[in-house]
C-alpha cells in the first residue's frame, strides 16, 4: 500500500479506522430563524461539494509518492462518479446484473486496483475551530477511500451507500487547509455490494464539515408508545451525548400549535419523556402529519422531524395505524445519466413527485441506503420505505445453500455493520416502515443475526428478507416432489415476519398463499412486473389479487428509472444513451438495466402510465345507470378530488357531466345516476377523476385516474347493395375494378400486389400476411425460440390462386405457405379477396404447424404505403400504445396520430406503438388519398419502421426511419407480460392458435371528404 499505511482494503476486520460510531443523521443549526431541513442554512455547516483536483491511477500499485508530494492537471466534480467523466481514460461505467467485475475469490481482490486520488483546499475559520469540533463527512465513496488531512493520515472506511464520519479537529488549522483522498475501485467490501447495476467509483455523495459543540448531543432516537385505540401517543428519546449537557425539548404539533416543553439532563446514555399527546395527528402516505421537535443543547438546536404511526402485523395482515394498508410500490435506485450514482436533491425531488403522481405509496430502496436527505422527501411527502442494507452477493448465487459469505461466520461482522450503519443513520424516519437485510445474498446465519439486531435495537418496525423467503419455498416444494431435505420451511420463516417473495406467477399465487393455509405471513412481491423496454404488460393480474385479499401486502415494481450513460457530443442536451458493453465494459449485461417506468431523463414511459392507472385511489363501478365511486383510500377524504364523466358515441362527445368535489369518506361509497342514451352504434361512459386542490406533484385538473364502461358495442351496419365490379386477367394475375379503384392481385404470389385510387397508387410493395414483430426486451426469453425457429426469416409461397364470380361479388382465392429456407412451413393461409363493387374483403384462413414449439409474435397483414401516407385515425384504444394485456391507460375512442409519432423510443429499439381492439382505422396521404380498414376488432400498427428492419437496430440513436409507411393489420398482437425477468406471457395472451380466421375489409377513398365513422360503417366487414 502506499503511503505506508496498512492494507485495509483488504482485510476483513478492519471496515473502518478513525471513523466516528454510528448515530442518526442531523444536522445542528445555531439560530431558531435558520433551523429547518436544509442543511446548508446552518453555520455550522461547510459544504465541501465542488471541482476538487483528481488524477486517476490503472492501479493503486502505481502510487509511488507522498502524497502531499504528487501533482494535480485534472478536474473532477464531487459529488459524481469519475467514470461518467467520459473520453478522459478514467475507466469506463461497467454493467454487469450479478457477474462479478472481478474473479471471484472472496476475500482476495485485484491487485491491480484502479485508484483515484482526490485533493482540494479550504479555509477554516480560527474562532469557529477554537470553539468546536470539525467532523468531516462523506456521505457516499465507492468502494472505499484513505483519508489525508493536511498530510496526516485520517481514517479509512468502506461501505459504499453509508456516512463515514472522522473527528479532524486536532489535524485542521485556522486558514488554509488540504484533504486528500484515495478511493479504491475495489476493496474486500465490494463482494457485498454486487448489486444489478452501474458499477461506478469515487465519490457520489456529498462531502461536507459538521462544525459541532465540544460537549454535545451524539444520538438521538425519538421513540413513540401508541395506544391501541391510537387515541394516545407518548414520546420519549433516548440521547447519547460526550458529556454532562442540559437539553430542552419543544415539540410543536403539524398545525404550528405547540404541544410541549421539557427539560433533561443527559450524561451519557440517557433518556427523556418529550410529550404526552391525546388525539395525535398520525401519520401516513395519505396524510403525512410531522410533528416538529427541537433540541437545544448548548449552542446547538436541532430539529427531527416525527411522524407519529403504528405499525403492527394482525395474523396475516399488515396493519398501518390500524388500516390494513397496501404498499403500491416502485424500487429505486440511484441513478443520473451524467453524474452516475449521484443524486443531486432536486434529481430525488423530482422522483418522488413522479412517484407520487403515479399514485404510489411505497419505494423500496434497491439495493442500498439512499442520501439521507431523501427519507426526509418521504416523511414530507407521504412515501412507504423499505430501506435495505448495502449488501447483495448475487454473483454466488442465490440458489447456492449454505451460502457463501451470507453464512459464513469470517463476515459477520461485516454483515452486521453495515445493518448498523443504516438503521442508526435512519431511524428517525417515520417513512420507514421495514428494515431490508439486503438482495439477493442467499440466506444464512448472517442475515438471522441481522435480524435479530434490528428486532433488539427497533422493534417498531417490520423486517425484510426476500431470501429466506425463496429459500422456504425452495425446501417447501423440495419435500412436496418427494426429495430429500436436510431443512425445514419453518426454520428459515422463523425469524422473518413477512413472505417476500419475486416474480411469482399468478398460478403460484394461488396455489401456495391463496388455496393454502400453511403459510401465517403477510406476502409482500419485494420485486415483481419487470418494468424492461415495452412493458409491463401484467398489473392487473396481480392488483386484482393485491385488492381481494388482505394477507397479500402490494408488492414494489421492478424498477423506477432505466439505468443508463449519457454520451454523444451533444450528451447534455441531446445524449445518446448507452448500456452494459457499449463502452467495452466485461463482462456485461446489455441492457438488462434498462428496466425502468420512466427514462434516464425522467420522462415516463407507458408502463407508469399503467401503474398509475393499476394504483388509483378509488374504485369505479357501473350497473344499470348508476356509477358508484368507491374510495380506496384509508385515512383521508376524497373531498380534494372531483369526478367528471363524458358520454360518447362512436368515439364522439355526446354529453358531458361535472359532479365537483367527492366528499367520500375513506373506505367509503357514493352512487351518481348517469344518463346514457340508447342508440345503435358503440356507447361508451368516460370518467375521469381529477384534483381540485394544487399538490407539489400535479396542479388543479390534475387527472388521478379514469374509467372508462363500453355501454353498447355495435358495429354492424346495414349491409350496402353490391356495386359494380368487373375483373380482368393476364398471364402474371388479376385486375378488379370498381368505382374509379383498381386492384391487382398476383397469380404467383398471392398477394394484393397494387391499388390504385383515381390514379394513385397506394402501395409500394404486395400486402403479405406477417407474424414477426421487433421482440420487446420483455420477449428476451420467447424470442429465443422465434429465432431459432426461424420466425424472423419467413417467405411465402403461393400454390394455388383462383377467380370466381357469385352474382354481383368476384372473389379471388389463393393459397400459400409461410416457411423458412430449408424447414417446414410455419403455417399454411387460404386467402380470399371478396370484392362487392364498395370495398375489399380480406378473408383469411391460416393452420399453424402442431409442430411449432412457441407461440406467435403476431399474426396479421403488412400493407407498405407511400411515404406520405403519413396521418392516421382509428378507432380503438388509444392515444397510448396498447396491447391485450397493457391498456389501462388507454380508452376506445377516435384518435389521431402520425406514423413518425407514433413510436416509443425506447433505448433498444422494439415493438411499440400497436393499438388494441380497434374496429376502423384510415391511413391518409397528405394530398387526400387514404386507405380505410374495418372489422370486428384488429390491433393496428403505424410506422416508418417496418418490424423486421427494426429489428437490426440496437439502439434508439441508430434508428433511420424508412421512407415508406409500414401498416399492419392484426388479428392479435402477442400481449406484453414483463417476461424479461418475470413470468412467461400466460397462454391467454399469446398467439397460440393453431387455426386462425380473420376477416377486415379495406377501401381506397378521399380522407375527409365525409364523416369518418359513416365511412367506417361503408366497409361492410
Amino acid at each position: 500500500m502506499p503511503f505506508g499505511i496498512p492494507e485495509y482494503h483488504k482485510n476483513l476486520s478492519t471496515p473502518h479506522v478513525g471513523c466516528e460510531k454510528p448515530h442518526a443523521y442531523f444536522i445542528p443549526h445555531r439560530d431558531a430563524c435558520t433551523l429547518d431541513l436544509q442543511r446548508e442554512h446552518s453555520p455550522y455547516f461547510k459544504s465541501l461539494c465542488g471541482s476538487w483536483d483528481f488524477k486517476f491511477y490503472n492501479s493503486v500499485t502505481e502510487i509511488n509518492d507522498d502524497p502531499e508530494a504528487i501533482s494535480f492537471t485534472d478536474k473532477l466534480d464531487v459529488p459524481m462518479n469519475w467514470q461518467y467523466a467520459l473520453g478522459r481514460g478514467y475507466d469506463v461505467p461497467h454493467y454487469t446484473n450479478h457477474l462479478y467485475p472481478f474473479p471471484m475469490d472472496p476475500p482476495i481482490i485485484p491487485t491491480n486496483n484502479p485508484a483515484g486520488l482526490y485533493a482540494r483546499s479550504f479555509n477554516i475559520d480560527g474562532d469557529m475551530l477554537a470553539s468546536r469540533d470539525a467532523i468531516l463527512t462523506f456521505e457516499g465513496v465507492d468502494s472505499c477511500f484513505y483519508l489525508f488531512v493536511n498530510g496526516s493520515f485520517a481514517g479509512y472506511s468502506q461501505v459504499s451507500h453509508g456516512i463515514s464520519e472522522f473527528n479532524v479537529t486536532k489535524l485542521l488549522r485556522p486558514g488554509k487547509n488540504d484533504v486528500r483522498v484515495l478511493v479504491l475501485k475495489w476493496c474486500v467490501g465490494s463482494y457485498l455490494e454486487d448489486q444489478d447495476m452501474y458499477r461506478a467509483s469515487g465519490i457520489f455523495r456529498e462531502v461536507y464539515i459538521l462544525f459541532r459543540d465540544k460537549t454535545r448531543i451524539e444520538d438521538i432516537f425519538v421513540k413513540q408508545d401508541i395506544s391501541d385505540d391510537l387515541s394516545k401517543a407518548r414520546l420519549y428519546a433516548e440521547i447519547k451525548s460526550n458529556g454532562k449537557i442540559d437539553v430542552k425539548f419543544t415539540l410543536t404539533a403539524p398545525s404550528g400549535e405547540a404541544v410541549a416543553s421539557t427539560n433533561a439532563c443527559i450524561d451519557g446514555d440517557g433518556s427523556a419523556d418529550i410529550a404526552k399527546i391525546i388525539h395525535p395527528m398520525l401519520w401516513s402516505d395519505e396524510i403525512p402529519n410531522l410533528y416538529s421537535l427541537v433540541i437545544e443543547a448548548g449552542n446547538e438546536k436541532i430539529l427531527i422531524k416525527v411522524g407519529i404511526r403504528k405499525i403492527e402485523i394482525k395474523g396475516k395482515v399488515i396493519y398501518i395505524n390500524g388500516e390494513k394498508v397496501k404498499a403500491k410500490g416502485v424500487n429505486r435506485h440511484d441513478s443520473h445519466p451524467l453524474l452516475g450514482h449521484a443524486t443531486p436533491m432536486e434529481h430525488m425531488k423530482r422522483d418522488i413527485m413522479i412517484v407520487k403522481s403515479a399514485n404510489c405509496n411505497m419505494i423500496r430502496t434497491s439495493h442500498y441506503p439512499n442520501d439521507p436527505r431523501f427519507y426526509e422527501l418521504c416523511d414530507e411527502y407521504g412515501i412507504y420505505v423499505c430501506d435495505e442494507a448495502d449488501i447483495e452477493c448475487h454473483g454466488f448465487g442465490v440458489y447456492t445453500y449454505p451460502m457463501p459469505l451470507t453464512d459464513d461466520a469470517e463476515w459477520t461482522a461485516i454483515y452486521l455493520d453495515r445493518a448498523e450503519r443504516m438503521l442508526e443513520r435512519d431511524k428517525n424516519h417515520p417513512s420507514i416502515i421495514m428494515w431490508s437485510v439486503g438482495n439477493e445474498s442467499g440466506a444464512g446465519i448472517n442475515h438471522k443475526k441481522m435480524i435479530e439486531y434490528y428486532k433488539d435495537r427497533d422493534p417498531s418496525r417490520l423486517t425484510h428478507a426476500e431470501d429466506e423467503s425463496r429459500r422456504a419455498c425452495r425446501v417447501e416444494d423440495d419435500i412436496a416432489a418427494g426429495k430429500e431435505s436436510e431443512q425445514d420451511p419453518i426454520y428459515w420463516r422463523s425469524y422473518t415476519e413477512i413472505e417476500s417473495r419475486m416474480y411469482p406467477t399468478i398460478e403460484e399465487i394461488n396455489r401456495r398463499y391463496v388455496d393454502s393455509d400453511n403459510i401465517k405471513l403477510p406476502l409482500f412481491l419485494c420485486e415483481y412486473s419487470h418494468a424492461m423496454g415495452n412493458g409491463p404488460g401484467d398489473f392487473k393480474a396481480y392488483w386484482d389479487l393485491i385488492y381481494k385479499h388482505d394477507f397479500f401486502f402490494g408488492g414494489c415494481v421492478w424498477e423506477m428509472t432505466d439505468h443508463s450513460v449519457a454520451a454523444g457530443d451533444n450528451r447534455y442536451t441531446n445524449p445518446k444513451y448507452l448500456y452494459g458493453g457499449d463502452l467495452g465494459d466485461i463482462p456485461n449485461s446489455l441492457n438488462f438495466c434498462v428496466d425502468g417506468l420512466v427514462y434516464p431523463d425522467r420522462r415516463l414511459h407507458g408502463g407508469m402510465l399503467e401503474l398509475k392507472q393499476v394504483h388509483k385511489p378509488y374504485l369505479a363501478e357501473y350497473e344499470g345507470g348508476a356509477l358508484k365511486i368507491t374510495s380506496r383510500r384509508l385515512f383521508k377524504n376524497m373531498s380534494d378530488l372531483s369526478l367528471c364523466y363524458t358520454v360518447e358515441v362512436d368515439g364522439a362527445v355526446v354529453s358531458s357531466t361535472v359532479c365537483g368535489a367527492l366528499d367520500i369518506a375513506p373506505g367509503g361509497a357514493k352512487e351518481f345516476s348517469v344518463s346514457v342514451p340508447k342508440c345503435s352504434g358503440v356507447v361508451t361512459l368516460n370518467v375521469s377523476v381529477r384534483q381540485v386542490e394544487n399538490t407539489p406533484w400535479g396542479g388543479i385538473g390534475y387527472e388521478v385516474g379514469s374509467d372508462q364502461f363500453i355501454i353498447s358495442d355495435d358495429t354492424t351496419a346495414v349491409p350496402a347493395e353490391p356495386r359494380a365490379v368487373s375483373a380482368s386477367e393476364d398471364e402474371s394475375g388479376y385486375t378488379v375494378s370498381f368505382d374509379e379503384c383498381q386492384v391487382r392481385i398476383g397469380k404467383h404470389s398471392g398477394l394484393i400486389e397494387g391499388i390504385c385510387d383515381n390514379g394513385r397508387e397506394m402501395l409500394c410493395a404486395p400486402v403479405s400476411p406477417i407474424i414477426w414483430r421487433a421482440p420487446t426486451d420483455n420477449d428476451r426469453i420467447i424470442k429465443l425460440k422465434w429465432f431459432e425457429n426461424n420466425l424472423n426469416k419467413t417467405q411465402l409461397n403461393c400454390t394455388k390462386t383462383e377467380i370466381k364470380k357469385d352474382g354481383g361479388y368476384i372473389t379471388v382465392s389463393a393459397e400459400m405457405s409461410m416457411a423458412a429456407r430449408g424447414y417446414a412451413p410455419i403455417c399454411r393461409i387460404t386467402v380470399c379477396y371478396v370484392f362487392d363493387g364498395n370495398s375489399v374483403k380480406v378473408d383469411c384462413r391460416a393452420n399453424v404447424s402442431s409442430a411449432l414449439p412457441c407461440f406467435l409474435p403476431r399474426f396479421g397483414f403488412m400493407f407498405r404505403c407511400p411515404e406520405d401516407f403519413e396521418n392516421f385515425s382509428y378507432f380503438g384504444y388509444g392515444p397510448y400504445d396498447s396491447y391485450q394485456d397493457k391498456r389501462l391507460a388507454s380508452r376506445l375512442s377516435v384518435f389521431k396520430s402520425t406514423a413518425s409519432e407514433n413510436i416509443e423510443h425506447h433505448i433498444r429499439p422494439q415493438e411499440s406503438g400497436a393499438h388494441y381492439g380497434c374496429r376502423y382505422a384510415e391511413i391518409s396521404s397528405a394530398a387526400g388519398h387514404s386507405l380505410l380498414f374495418g372489422a370486428k376488432q384488429f390491433s393496428l400498427s403505424v410506422s416508418h419502421f417496418e418490424p423486421h428492419y427494426l429489428t437490426g437496430f440496437t439502439h434508439d440513436f441508430e434508428l433511420v426511419p424508412e421512407r415508406e409507411t409500414t401498416v399492419i393489420i392484426d388479428y392479435r398482437n402477442s400481449g406484453i407480460g414483463s417476461g424479461s425477468c418475470g413470468p412467461q406471457l400466460i397462454p391467454e395472451y399469446q398467439v397460440c392458435e393453431k387455426e386462425i380466421n380473420f376477416a377486415f375489409a379495406v377501401k381506397p377513398c378521399r380522407a375527409g371528404n365525409i364523416n369518418l365513422i359513416k365511412k367506417y360503417r361503408d366497409l361492410n366487414f
